[in-house]
């Protein structure tokens, strides 16, 4: 079996020299205030192994959401939810669908089962939006399950509930699994209301994984969540890794799903008004195309700039920063750069050196 583990931002722990990391798209805001005091007055539990069934914290994701908990499965990341999915449905010779570009996750641990990811090309003409047709068009009786990334990573992209839930409809009539990964959704304004966590309940074939790395800018506690039907779930939980989540990783989530109001709302106005500068602003500078952004991070092209992504990445690394480099998601995408959305002073400081490469380049 022929696989390559995928590639992924944030690797800062590479680099000798202090990097500012743009690479992952966490929350500008950093992670909440209370973080340090709730591993402080957890720190002893640390002696104990953890609760294997995570039933404080289902809880906590049942109260929050508003679904019984019988429907919610907890894992070590959202990416082990798709692990846990691609090995309790997915068997050799069974066809995904996923989108492309995405994220690598949802193909590789299919293919480590033995499955067959065809993809569905985003259409750069058509900014990168899924098209539903497309997708109808390359479903055949073998095909066993759908991925969908809303909003996706890396264009940036979020889609309408209308138009997943169509394919969440479709697929169902054909008996086809439906997983969406909304594990940026909290980042956009609608986003809560066009969730698809609470459509579950009316669709068997559905679902929907989240993960706190992202909104609570914590990619070193590793908790992530999924909400589907209770035979889904119960599939799910039978592939799980014993122990997954830590003692002080579920106590964290559970304080900070249970405190995270205001600051999910203020996370929401601080990144509209940055993603809105930083696409302006970068779609000023020669050589550069920015997709409008959706959630907290840019995918743009820079193909006018005569240089390479994996270039490109090499010369900002030596101007100090690390950015997101998309070849990995195909070599037809060796074009494009992702940047994650920060604050104020660190994006000015971001575009002053791509301004730059800019004058060197065009």
């Amino acid at each position: 079996m022929n696989l390559i583990r995928p590639q992924h931002g944030g690797e800062v722990w590479k680099h000798d020299t202090e990097i500012i990391d743009f690479s992952s798209s966490l929350n500008p805001l950093g992670p909440p205030d209370e973080i340090p005091s709730i591993i402080h007055e957890n720190i002893e539990k640390i002696v104990c192994y953890p609760d294997d069934t995570c039933t404080h914290l289902k809880s906590t994701i049942s109260n929050y959401l508003s679904v019984p908990e019988e429907h919610v499965i907890v894992g070590c990341g959202s990416t082990e939810l798709i692990k846990a999915f691609a090995e309790a449905f997915v068997r050799p010779g069974d066809r995904v669908l996923v989108e492309s570009p995405t994220y690598d996750e949802y193909a590789f641990y299919c293919r480590v089962m033995g499955g067959v990811v065809d993809k569905v090309s985003l259409g750069e003409n058509e900014e990168f939006r899924l098209s539903v047709d497309s997708l109808f068009d390359s479903i055949n009786t073998d095909t066993r399950a759908v991925f969908i990334c809303n909003p996706n990573n890396p264009t940036s992209r979020f889609e309408p509930k209308n138009k997943i839930l169509e394919v969440v409809e479709e697929c169902e009539s054909r008996n086809i699994l439906v997983f969406v990964d909304e594990a940026f959704i909290d980042f956009v304004g609608e986003g809560r209301s066009a969730s698809c966590i609470h459509e579950v309940q009316n669709h068997d074939n559905l679902f929907v994984s989240r993960s706190l790395t992202k909104i609570f800018s914590v990619p070193g506690i590793r908790v992530g969540y999924g909400v589907g039907s209770k035979e889904l779930v119960e599939y799910m939980d039978k592939t799980r890794l014993s122990w997954s989540v830590g003692v002080l990783e579920q106590f964290t989530a559970s304080e900070l799903l249970r405190s995270c109001g205001s600051y999910l709302d203020s996370t929401v106005k601080f990144v509209e008004i940055e993603k809105r500068y930083l696409y302006e602003q970068i779609s000023g500078i020669e050589g550069y195309e920015p997709l409008r952004p959706d959630a907290n991070f840019l995918f743009i092209k820079i193909a006018q700039l005569g240089i390479d992504s994996t270039d490109f990445k090499n010369i900002m690394l030596d101007k100090g920063f690390l950015i997101r480099d998309c070849r990995s998601f195909g070599e037809e995408y060796s074009n494009y750069i992702r940047i994650g959305v920060k604050n104020r002073n660190l994006n000015d400081t971001l575009l002053e050196a791509l301004k730059e490469v800019s004058e060197i380049s065009v």
